[in-house]
């Protein structure tokens, strides 16, 4: 036996770690620290290192380490006691769900009001028409977007909490919410698992936005106009082009205009490349470490864009201010398959069809 083996082998926690790495990969040296256990390993001892170690940190994540997989001058497993969470009760999303509801209802009522006839009970219809025609719809849209990610976290057997959904304080003609997200509560164990899980909000969200883009296209030019008060102007993103969509720009958006808008930009803003964003696990996935590097050439592009549109200079500096890098998966060192790749294109698409350089003008 080693003598870097020896030192904290009397440790009954440490002892089980160790045989249970060495159930799965022929290690020559193990160094044991005090927050974490080192196991350096030789590729040509162990063919099957990514199938092995993929096993191993599916056992370990559920006893509450990290075991991470290291290729540099050194190969090796770095085992880590993974920090202790306490995750919050599910009570959490339901009330945050129906402040969001709430929220967003307060912006679909001004969206409405254009298209409620006057009346005694213009007030209640026009609640109605706000939640029938913009939170439904939107919270659709945001909600079948998390629950992709949630669905496929749960195919690779990662724990994820429900989306959770963020209200906005409620302002005239706002759309009432800052999204929605949810929590993964276990490491990405691959570059191949980060990139499908990222990349499966996305395309849920964007593909139920599209049947819904022909509903809101037939109702801007069927339902009748009351009134004629336009908030702002939007810039409508290259899918409304391929799909040759009416796009009012001197008259009232209606309701489910502009939530259907809203949810094909926020995939937009999720595809960006960067930090935490669904675009950054893509991103991470597909090229590991150089992920960074397209970061960087992002960021530049917001500046550069922000000149036209402030509101990328916002968006950029909050970018910055959370951090552009990515931490890897527990395997970072396999490369991605023929799926990844696809999925990679395919966002690529989706990032061209929803993404508008000005979405918004006074």
């Amino acid at each position: 036996m080693e003598n870097s083996e020896k030192v904290g082998l009397e440790n009954p926690k440490v002892r089980e770690v160790v045989d249970i790495v060495r159930n799965y990969i022929y290690t020559y040296e193990i160094e044991v620290n005090p927050l974490s256990i080192k196991f350096m390993f030789l590729d040509s001892d162990n063919p099957l290192i990514t199938k092995k170690f993929a096993e191993l940190s599916q056992k370990l994540v559920a006893m509450g380490y990290i075991p991470q997989m290291v290729n540099s001058y050194e190969h090796y497993v770095l085992v880590t006691i993974g920090e202790r969470r306490k995750f919050v009760s599910n009570k959490v999303n339901l009330v945050m769900l129906i402040l969001t509801i709430f929220s967003t209802l307060y912006a679909g009522y001004y969206f409405s009001g254009d298209f409620v006839a006057p009346g005694n009970d213009v007030f209640w219809r026009t609640v109605f028409y706000g939640f029938i025609f913009f939170t439904l719809p939107l919270l659709t849209i945001l909600g079948v977007h998390e629950f992709g990610h949630f669905i496929v976290a749960k195919h690779y057997n990662i724990r994820a909490s429900l989306p959770f959904f963020i209200p906005f304080i409620p302002l005239a003609y706002s759309i009432g919410t800052f999204g929605a997200f949810i929590s993964l509560r276990d490491p990405f164990p691959n570059r191949k698992v980060m990139t499908n899980i990222g990349a499966a909000g996305p395309i849920a969200g964007f593909t139920t936005a599209v049947p819904l883009l022909f509903v809101a296209n037939y109702l801007q030019k069927t339902m009748p106009l009351y009134k004629h008060y336009i908030p702002y102007y939007l810039h409508y993103p290259f899918v409304y082009h391929i799909f040759g969509l009416f796009m009012p720009v001197n008259t009232p958006f209606f309701p489910m205009t502009m939530s259907v808008w809203v949810g094909i930009f926020a995939t937009a803003l999720n595809l960006f490349p960067v930090g935490q964003l669904d675009g950054g696990h893509i991103a991470r996935g597909m090229l590991g470490r150089k992920a960074i590097y397209l970061s960087y050439f992002f960021i530049m592009v917001l500046f550069y864009l922000g000149l036209s549109y402030t509101g990328w200079l916002l968006i950029a500096i909050l970018v910055l201010v959370l951090g552009l890098n990515h931490p890897p998966a527990l395997d970072d060192t396999s490369s991605v398959g023929a799926l990844e790749i696809a999925v990679g294109v395919l966002v690529l698409i989706l990032f061209i069809l929803s993404f508008t350089p000005v979405p918004i003008y006074i």
